[in-house]
């Protein structure tokens, strides 16, 4: 199944988008919430979908929504990376192989913006996650502590 993906519409999607990224903490985090401020995460998502809306979109799969992904620009120690804060799948897609349309959509949007390398953040416990990763040619830049200890991964574009 083919995904499409749209420009998130934050009056009729916000409600899915913050339970979207609830889950993501979620699993990333056995099971934890900490650290997630829904006003927050709505202020933050207005703001980037304006900037980037071809970054924060809704996946979607015969038009019923499957999923949701969060990409945008930044500095990163004095040169400009393209960056992935969320790659979401709905339970029920997840692990069917489904994730390389995401994968592919960001390095394509970072290519078409002649973007040469982007990073993520994963939790260490989030098994699937780091290995679907990996498979995709990211590589582990370093360990990073806030709220919760992740890994920041990234790769080069050819």
């Amino acid at each position: 199944m083919p995904f499409s993906f749209r420009t998130i519409d934050l009056d009729g999607d916000l409600a899915t988008c913050i339970e979207f990224r609830k889950d993501s903490f979620r699993v990333s985090f056995n099971g934890r919430e900490d650290g997630f401020d829904e006003a927050e995460y709505a202020e933050s998502l207005a703001m980037r979908t304006a900037l980037f809306p071809w970054g924060y979109v809704m996946v979607e799969d015969q038009g019923k929504i499957t999923g949701q992904m969060e990409l945008f620009t930044r500095l990163y120690e004095g040169r400009t990376i393209g960056f992935v804060s969320l790659y979401y799948l709905i339970p029920e897609v997840r692990g069917k192989g489904y994730g390389w349309q995401l994968s592919h959509y960001a390095e394509d949007c970072f290519r078409h913006r002649a973007i040469p390398e982007y990073h993520l953040r994963v939790s260490p416990t989030n098994i699937p996650a780091v290995r679907f990763y990996e498979k995709c040619g990211l590589q582990k830049i370093k360990e990073e502590q806030g709220e919760h200890v992740v890994w920041r991964m990234g790769k080069l574009l050819e």
